[in-house]
Parts: C-alpha cells; sequence; structure tokens
C-alpha cells in the first residue's frame, strides 16, 4: 500500500479502496468468481510422472491351514524406468503501470506515463531414470541398495529467446529399516556429473532409533547441497532485470530431535556460504560468508481433561545480525482443542488456534519478480494471529471450517475486521476469512 497511515482512516473500512503502489489503475471487482488477473502474478505449473519396474527374486508359499496355501514372492533385484514431464510458467503482468514506479523501483523505462508492462518465462523439463535396487534381506523389503542415473532435458522461453539444457545425474541411496522397526537408516546423495549444473551434488544422511514406549524415538540428520543459484540470477531470466551471478550456494544442515510422551525437542543448525540473495528490488549480490542459523524447538500435549487437550509449540531462532537473513527470535503455536470420537464414527477437534512471533525486520517483497528483499529499517510488531476452527472426519469423508484473523476485529467507527498484521512492510495481511474445505475418500 502506499500509506500505512490510510489504514486508520475510518472511510477505508473496505481495505480494496486502499491506494497501492502497482496496479492501482485497475479496476477492482469483487467477484469471488472471476479469477482474471489484471495486475499480478501468474504462476502455472504441471507434472506427469510414470514410473515401472520388473523384479528379479524368490517365490515362497506360506500355509494357512490345511486347505489354505498363501503363495508371495520376495524381490532380490528390482530393474526401476522413471519418467517425469513438467512444465512451469512465470508472468507478471500490470495492465496500467504508472512508468515513476517502474523507474524508481526497477529501473524501467515505459514509452507512457501509464503503460502496459509484463514478463514471461516458460520451461519444459523432462526426465529419464534408470535405477537398479538390490534387497539384501529377503523378507525386508525396507532395506535396499539403489543406484541409478538421470538424463534431464530443459527448454527455456525467455524474453532474449529459447535456450537448451541438459543435466546428467547420478545418485544413490542405502534404506534399512530393520525388521523389529527399532532402526532407520537411511544414506543418500547426487551429483550432477555433466550439463547445467554440473558440479552440483547433495548428501544426506538420518538415523532413527526407537528406544521404549517412554522415551520414544529418537532422531539425527545431516544434509549437505551445493547448488548453482536459482536462474533468476542470470542475466538470461526475463526476470532478471539487473545484476547476475553464478557463485555456487552451499548450505550444511544438521540436527537432532526426541520425540517421546513426555516432550519433543530437539534443534537445527544450518550453515550458508555464497547466500544468493536480492539486495534492492531488482539487483541481486551474494553473501560470501557463513551465515549461522540456529533453532531450538519444542512442542509439548497437555491433557487438561477427558476432551480437551492444549497443543504448544515454540521455536528459538538466532542468526548473526549482520546477514541478509532475518528470523524473528520467538515462533510460538498454542491449540486449545476440544477432541474426541463421538457416535461411534464421528471424530472431532475444535477450539481455537493462535500463532505468534516475536518484533523483527521482515523482507520487504518485490512483486514483479515474486521476490523477497532484506531490509533494516522497519520492525514488523503483530499481534497474535487468532483463528476458531473445527475439524471432523466420519469415515472417508474429513472436513473443516475456519474463522481465521479474529485478531483483528475493531470497535473503532464501528465494528469492524480492520486491525491488520503485516506480513511484510506495507503489506497488511487479510481482515477476517472463513475457509471451508472437504476431502472425500471413494475407496471400498
Amino acid at each position: 500500500i502506499s500509506n500505512d497511515a490510510l489504514l486508520l482512516n475510518p472511510n477505508n473500512k473496505d481495505r480494496f479502496s486502499i491506494d497501492v503502489n502497482i496496479g492501482n489503475s485497475s479496476k477492482f471487482v469483487s467477484n469471488p468468481f472471476s479469477t482474471a488477473i489484471k495486475t499480478g502474478n501468474i504462476n502455472k505449473d504441471f507434472t506427469f510422472f510414470f514410473r515401472h519396474s520388473y523384479d528379479l527374486g524368490k517365490k515362497d508359499s506360506i500355509i494357512i491351514n490345511d486347505s489354505t496355501t498363501e503363495y508371495v514372492f520376495f524381490p532380490k533385484l528390482r530393474i526401476q524406468h522413471s519418467f517425469s514431464y513438467s512444465t512451469y510458467s512465470y508472468s507478471f503482468l500490470d495492465i496500467a503501470a504508472d512508468s515513476l514506479i517502474y523507474k524508481t523501483w526497477y529501473n524501467v523505462y515505459l514509452p507512457s506515463p501509464i503503460d502496459t508492462f509484463s514478463l514471461k518465462e516458460k520451461w519444459n523439463v523432462t526426465s529419464n531414470d534408470l535405477s537398479l535396487i538390490q534387497f539384501p534381506d529377503t523378507r525386508n523389503a525396507a532395506q535396499f541398495f539403489l543406484a541409478g542415473i538421470t538424463m534431464q532435458n530443459i527448454k527455456g522461453e525467455f524474453t532474449s529467446g529459447i535456450s537448451i539444457f541438459y543435466n546428467m545425474i547420478l545418485h544413490g541411496e542405502y534404506r534399512n529399516r530393520t525388521r523389529n522397526k527399532k532402526w532407520d537408516v537411511l544414506l543418500k546423495g547426487e551429483f550432477y556429473v555433466s550439463g547445467r549444473n554440473s558440479g552440483d551434488y547433495s548428501v544426506s544422511a538420518s538415523l532413527d532409533r526407537y528406544l521404549n514406549k517412554k522415551l520414544g524415538n529418537v532422531h539425527l540428520f545431516f544434509n549437505n547441497v551445493n547448488r548453482s543459484p536459482s536462474f533468476i540470477f542470470s542475466k538470461r531470466s526475463s526476470f532478471n532485470l539487473g545484476t547476475s551471478h553464478d557463485n555456487k550456494e552451499n548450505i550444511i544442515s544438521f540436527g537432532a530431535s526426541s520425540t517421546n510422551r513426555i516432550l519433543n525437542v530437539g534443534f537445527k543448525n544450518h550453515l550458508v556460504t555464497n547466500y544468493s540473495y536480492f539486495t534492492n528490488y531488482y539487483q541481486s549480490d551474494y553473501y560470501n560468508k557463513v551465515i549461522n542459523i540456529l533453532q531450538l524447538f519444542a512442542s509439548k500435549k497437555l491433557r487438561i481433561t477427558k476432551h480437551w487437550n492444549w497443543y504448544i509449540e515454540a521455536v528459538l531462532q538466532q542468526t548473526d545480525g549482520a546477514a541478509p537473513v532475518k528470523v524473528p527470535l520467538l515462533f510460538t503455536r498454542n491449540r486449545l482443542a476440544y477432541e474426541g470420537r463421538f457416535y461411534k464414527n464421528l471424530n472431532i477437534s475444535a477450539g481455537l488456534e493462535a500463532r505468534y512471533y516475536s518484533p523483527y525486520k521482515a523482507n520487504n517483497y518485490s512483486p514483479v519478480i515474486s521476490q523477497f528483499v532484506p531490509q533494516d529499517t522497519v520492525t514488523i510488531s503483530n499481534l497474535p494471529d487468532v483463528t476458531a476452527f473445527l475439524h471432523f472426519r466420519i469415515k472417508n469423508f474429513t472436513a473443516f471450517v475456519r474463522a481465521e484473523n479474529l485478531n483483528t476485529v475493531s470497535g473503532k467507527n464501528g465494528f469492524a475486521f480492520i486491525n491488520n498484521n503485516f506480513a511484510a512492510p506495507h503489506y497488511p495481511t487479510q481482515g477476517f476469512m472463513l475457509r471451508l474445505g472437504i476431502q472425500w475418500w471413494f475407496v471400498n
């Protein structure tokens, strides 16, 4: 919005009447059945995935009783082929662009004071993967070795023209979830041998150990990703309106957690090198120092009465204040819920939910390129987001009703939901929202 003070004007109880910097000249129609976007971002994606395999293994039989025998097959070696085809379309459109705004924010010159401005980018990605999977324990399909190779063909359509890319990827995996379900081990990695992302890699490892009913489960993990910057940091991208770079980004993450009846606790630590980011609405850079982000989290379910439960979640976060990554020190979510099974098949959870994060310098937002931008001038300080909810399930039918942003209620100048929180500087969140959802499994 053009000025935060406009939210306090009693004549602006209808928030759509408040002036905005981009799209202000577009006529707004409050029709929930109209999906036409005159100003804004339209992003679409589609994926088709197909997998087939052939198993070599051992036949066996299990005698159920004198007259019944069940025949089973245990795979030893699996030949697996996976095919995927994906399309990604990104566009920005402003049918009444203010030339002064675009000159000031994006260094874009428009022929007329009010003109049409648009950006488009489209990707087609085709992947073929061939993998071999070996099962060392005949009766445990959750233990296996996997080795494979992926060929990826990429076509990009930009303002500057069409570009063709490819990637050849080697990948492997070892998984072992023991038959007694006490140990779960995962080792996984992939390496881009050649192509546009040559030299990129990712490795991950995790270990789970179930102790007992009282102490629960312990989880350890480690991830390391070395990746090329996203394509928007390349000069060839339609959405790159400023500087470009190709310094590879490296992210190391590790942590541990414990899940049990008493208290769920854990920590995560992230080390980021050569972090790519936008310094303003269109110019980019990378941070060549190491960014350290530490997260401590805990959650607890408190049983108040037979049907009333209180769910508490909290996360403490800390990072270097000079780094271009900003996080709130505290995030917490609390749910007070009335829960239980009634009338044999009705499972219900109803109550109140509150989410809160401590004040911090939240990122600014660049609408044309759909990117967040670090800033050090505005501190976002919000009230907790409060929601009343009703979730229920009857056999294969699940539904929810949520009355959200109840915290925006205000008695100033009459009753209205106008006490808005902010998602980013000059971006107020919605007022009252009613959301409905259903899911129905048609399975016998």
